[in-house]
């Protein structure tokens, strides 16, 4: 494997360049594929791109270890937006204009997506989003005569539709618990009108200001009202955890698939996680994502952590390179052919075979979203 560094502007800004098996080609005779995720910054949200970022460097790998494109290595440009919009406009803006990229995938943060993904529309260059979950996204230009805006990730509606249609049949003792990040306040509204159209108005609805260091007083609330299903959108989870043993409570802590993390599993135990919940679209109790997760296990070792996250990038690199073949690299007609993409074998579980059409632009879509718990320190899915 090949890799050029390149250290770019005032702020020194990594970029990394990796041509996977292949020997040297041209600078105009390269296939680019330019991703951009937060490498650096708040831990969770880094922990999400990385691992979005391992699942796409192995479909290429592998695709570039099969040949390339008609014997041209794909060539990854890496850059790291530092789960920051200014900074994500500035290395989009790069991409777009200066590294002349085919197609781009990112990236975490969808304030951050919401904010550049014109660029691409202005440019004509297809943008693969993920793992980004706002609702919005693809929807932006889809009045245009091309929307250049795709997306291979969870997406928020779907998510939250599945967690409350299953706890509303379960129980009407539900609360609500959120952050107030733009995150927690976007996703305490679309569950309040979510529970609303349910007619199961949650009984307790607290909230936690980022960088909270006890949930104990926001917790004992609910265990006053005997609260049975906790609806979880506050992001520190381990603490929550913890400090529901500490208070001997026992809810179902329902959440986004955030919790499916094994960085949370290794920090907070299996034991603390059998009673949670979790939006979810790869299911390890299947042959096939079991093969792909031991396979991930190999190339990353330890710093492999988050198989859902992984599987979607895994599998939005492999959408990528399929158009790439089927249309050339030219981008307007990569875009053309993503829509036509057609009996697509994704890992992801939830990714049916005709991920996209003119009209929807989602990998995924609400029948393909379900819920996923913990089982054996594996994520599978609920049996309901």
């Amino acid at each position: 494997m090949k890799s050029t560094v390149m250290i770019l502007g005032l702020f020194s800004t990594l970029v990394v360049t990796l041509v996977f098996g292949l020997g040297p080609f041209a600078w105009a005779q390269e296939i680019k594929i330019g991703i951009v995720q937060p490498l650096s910054g708040i831990p969770v949200i880094v922990d999400f791109g990385e691992a979005y970022l391992q699942g796409n460097k192995l479909a290429v790998k592998e695709y570039n270890a099969r040949g390339g494109y008609r014997g041209k290595p794909v060539q990854l440009i890496i850059y790291d937006d530092e789960g920051n919009p200014k900074r994500a406009v500035e290395v989009f803006t790069r991409l777009l204009t200066q590294d002349k990229v085919n197609v781009i995938i990112g990236t975490t943060n969808s304030g951050n997506v919401l904010a550049v993904m014109h660029l691409n529309q202005q440019h004509k260059i297809p943008l693969m989003a993920g793992p980004s979950i706002a609702t919005p996204i693809t929807k932006k230009f889809a009045d245009q005569p091309k929307n250049y805006v795709f997306r291979c990730s969870m997406v928020e509606e779907y998510q939250v539709n599945a967690l409350l249609d299953w706890a509303t049949r379960k129980t009407r003792s539900i609360g609500l618990l959120h952050s107030t990040t733009g995150y927690g306040l976007f996703a305490k509204g679309e569950i309040l009108k979510g529970l609303e159209a349910r007619k199961v108005p949650p009984v307790v609805v607290e909230s936690s200001n980022p960088g909270i260091s006890d949930f104990t007083p926001q917790l004992l609330k609910f265990k006053e009202k005997n609260i049975e299903i906790i609806l979880t959108f506050a992001e520190e989870w381990e603490i929550q955890f913890k400090n529901l043993a500490k208070i001997g409570y026992n809810p179902i802590m329902a959440g986004n698939w955030g919790m499916s993390s094994g960085k949370l599993r290794e920090i907070v135990g299996d034991d603390l996680l059998k009673n949670a919940v979790m939006g979810q679209a790869l299911d390890l109790n299947e042959p096939k994502a079991r093969a792909w997760d031991e396979k991930m296990r190999k190339e990353y070792g330890k710093g492999y952590h988050w198989p859902v996250i992984a599987s979607f990038g895994y599998d939005a690199a492999n959408l990528v390179l399929k158009a790439l073949d089927m249309a050339g690299p030219n981008p307007d007609e990569i875009r053309d052919a993503l829509e036509r993409i057609d009996n697509f074998d994704a890992v992801t579980t939830g990714v049916p075979k005709k991920p996209y059409s003119k009209d929807d632009h989602e990998c995924v879509d609400q029948k393909d979203v379900f819920l996923g718990v913990w089982e054996k320190g594996k994520v599978v899915r609920l049996k309901q």
